[in-house]
């Protein structure tokens, strides 16, 4: 059953999976996943809550362990994920692999990246982090309305959003030392723009705009893109890679 001290455990101690201590941080708003129905939605979470975490991360070191490979939001870690590679995850993986490889990925290296590094944190890679804590089906959906504080999507975010927000730039700020690349993606600039600016040490005005909502930022060490998210194919390579193109120079990722 979800009670309000499993979701307060949640939002205190979940921020993603893999390591912190990862170079690369793939940063979105919040997990989604595909809806069974409401009741086998609410199990699934309940278990996947119960993860245990190591300073607010899930390891998903391969092999996952067989006892959560059913788990939705672990299950692209798998090695039959697929045949594609996770929408969400798509586009800022393809930025990475460009970054680094100082090349164009296809599709099947994105995937292997997807199933086989993403997220490990033995390896230690690249990292996923997840402004919000509460996976949801879609931006329309709310499981949690049975639980005092959590009746709405808009109550939830209202009393914890800030918090969040304040976190994440706490964890960017701790862990500068060894992050190289910080990858936002979704550029919505009334909602989501602020709080990655907030999270880099900016105001929203103050990013650099090298291409249509995509943005860069080097501080120190550590370098910041914002890119949106893939809506209903907004997306594509080739605006990936003009914009790639012109911050490549600028970071240095090993």
């Amino acid at each position: 059953m979800i009670t309000l001290d499993l979701l307060q455990n949640r939002i205190n101690n979940f921020w993603g999976y893999g390591s912190l201590e990862s170079p690369v941080w793939l940063v979105g708003m919040e997990e989604g996943f595909r809806s069974v129905d409401a009741e086998s939605d609410k199990k699934m979470l309940e278990r996947q809550f119960a993860l245990p975490t190591v300073v607010g991360m899930v390891d998903a070191s391969r092999p996952i362990d067989p006892n959560f490979r059913d788990l939705t939001n672990l299950s692209p870690f798998l090695p039959n994920a697929g045949p594609r590679p996770q929408q969400t995850w798509k586009f800022p993986i393809m930025l990475y692999l460009f970054l680094r490889d100082k090349k164009y990925p296809n599709e099947d290296k994105i995937l292997d990246f997807q199933r086989f590094i993403l997220a490990d944190g033995k390896k230690k890679e690249a990292s996923t982090i997840e402004l919000s804590p509460l996976p949801s089906p879609n931006i329309n959906s709310w499981l949690f309305t049975n639980v005092a504080g959590f009746e709405t999507r808009k109550s939830y975010e209202s009393t914890y959003q800030k918090q969040r927000s304040k976190g994440l730039r706490g964890l960017v700020q701790k862990y500068s030392p060894t992050l190289k690349l910080v990858i936002f993606y979704s550029a919505n600039k009334k909602t989501h723009l602020p709080i990655w600016a907030e999270a880099i040490g900016k105001a929203p005005d103050e990013l650099t705009e090298i291409t249509h909502q995509m943005y860069f930022e080097k501080i120190n060490k550590t370098s910041f893109c914002i890119i949106p998210q893939n809506h209903r194919g907004s997306m594509t390579p080739a605006r990936l890679y003009e914009y790639a193109e012109k911050i490549k120079d600028k970071i240095s990722i090993f």
